[in-house]
Formats: C-alpha cells, structure tokens, sequence
C-alpha cells in the first residue's frame, strides 16, 4: 500500500519558498476578490457534495495550522477554531480550539485565511540557511516538504473553490 503523494512545491530554498508564498496569496485574492461578488448563500452552497466556499476557506486555514503551526513550529494548540480538518481526521482534534461546527460568514473566513497566510508570510521571510532541511518528524519529513504540503493544499483548494464558482455561475446563468 503506497501513501500520499509526495509535495509538488517542495521548496528548494528560501527564495523560492518565499515565491511559492507570493504566488498562493496571489492566486487566493484573486479567487476571494471573485467570491466576493457571488451571494452570502452561494459562499456556502455544495456543489456535488464537495465543500462550499467557505468551508474550503475554513480548511485553508487548518492546512496552514497544522502544517505550519503544529508540524513545523511545535505549537500545542495553533488551530484558529473555524479551521476544519479533511474527513479523514476526527472533527475535533483533542486538546484543540477547533469548532467545526461554527457557521462563519465568508468575511470572517477570509479574515482567518489572511491572518494565516499573514503568519506563513512571515516565517518564510524570517527563514534561516539551515531552517529548510530541518526535520519535524512528519511524512514531509523537514520543513521544506511541510511548506510543500502547504502550498499544494493552498492551490489545490483554490482550484476547487473556482471549479465550483463555475457551477454556480452556470446555474445562475
């Protein structure tokens, strides 16, 4: 049985990982600043059982805690609590400040999303010669394939969010 995928974006050094960083919120402005003209109830609505805008806002942000803030930094409990986690993890994490079931708007998941990219903007500036090649103990294996991971989930999810965009264009159309 193989696992994941290894991380496409994998960094190759800070520059490139600050790049990497530069490109992400390029791409998810972009995909807010056109969900934003879309209705509170199309930010939230399923499209073919797959997450609404808002909840793969919602799981952005959960991706950058648990990636960043716990894998990479060490911290206990980084989780901002409208984050949520993908099926395949419990709903609540123990010990964590999750709450899956809270109903923030699309204004306030974007908020935490920024907040969150606001924090990888800054340790991916604040990034050390040696810092990359760092293990964490993780699949990733060191802090070059956690940001990985990271950037991947960032452009996957933003392509998500788009592809449903579309569906929701075309129904209304």
């Amino acid at each position: 049985m193989s696992g994941p995928p290894p991380p496409q974006r994998v960094p190759a050094d800070a520059e490139q990982a600050r790049g990497h960083v530069a490109d992400a919120r390029h791409l998810l402005e972009a995909t807010i600043a056109r969900a934003s003209s879309f209705t509170e109830d199309d930010c939230n609505r399923r499209v073919d059982d797959e997450w609404s805008t808002v909840e793969s806002l919602r799981h952005i942000v959960f991706v950058v805690d648990v990636w960043l803030g716990r894998a990479i930094k060490g911290e206990a409990d980084p989780f901002h609590p409208m984050g949520i986690p993908p099926q395949f993890v419990p709903r609540v994490l123990p010990g964590s400040s999750i709450d899956p079931d809270g109903s923030p708007t699309f204004d306030e998941a974007c908020q935490a999303l920024r907040g969150r990219l606001a924090s990888l903007d800054a340790y991916v500036d604040a990034l050390g010669p040696d810092e990359l090649s760092r293990e964490i103990g993780t699949l990733a294996k060191d802090v070059a394939g956690g940001l990985g991971v990271i950037f991947d989930e960032l452009t996957f999810h933003n392509a998500f969010i788009n592809r449903d965009l579309d569906k929701i264009e075309r129904v209304r159309a």
